[in-house]
C-alpha cells in the first residue's frame, strides 16, 4: 500500500491502491511510525498509483497534516489522478497541502 524512502529531512511516500475505510487506518499507523522520527520536516506523498480515495483518506491526510504542522513541517502531494484531485479540491485539502502541478512540476500556492 505504501513505499517510503528518505531524502534528508524529507520522507517520500508512494501510495497505491484504494484509500478507503479499510485501508486508511493501516496507512495512518504506518505513516505515524515513519513520522516518529522528528527530524522529518516534509512529508511528500505521491498519489500516482491511487485509484480511489474516500472521506477516510481525507481524514487520514488531515491527521498527517496536523502531525507535521505541530512540528513546523509540511505535507506535499503529487501525482493526483482526476478522481483524487477532485476529492482534494472538494475537501479543501489543496488549501493546506501543497499540490504539485503535473505539467510544470511546481507547487500550487496556498
Amino acid at each position: 500500500m505504501l513505499k517510503a524512502h528518505r531524502e534528508g529531512g524529507r520522507l517520500c511516500v508512494a501510495l497505491s491502491g484504494e484509500i478507503d475505510h479499510c485501508a486508511a487506518e493501516g496507512l495512518r499507523q504506518e505513516l505515524e511510525c515513519l513520522l516518529a522520527d522528528r527530524s522529518i520536516t516534509v512529508l511528500a506523498l505521491d498519489f500516482s498509483h491511487v485509484s480511489f480515495m474516500d472521506s477516510s483518506g481525507v481524514g487520514m491526510m488531515i491527521g498527517r497534516y496536523k502531525t507535521m504542522a505541530a512540528r513546523g513541517g509540511r505535507v506535499t502531494a503529487c501525482g493526483l489522478v482526476p478522481p483524487v484531485d477532485r476529492l482534494f479540491h472538494m475537501a479543501g485539502l489543496h488549501r493546506i497541502i501543497a499540490v504539485e502541478d503535473a505539467h510544470t512540476g511546481r507547487y500550487e500556492q496556498r
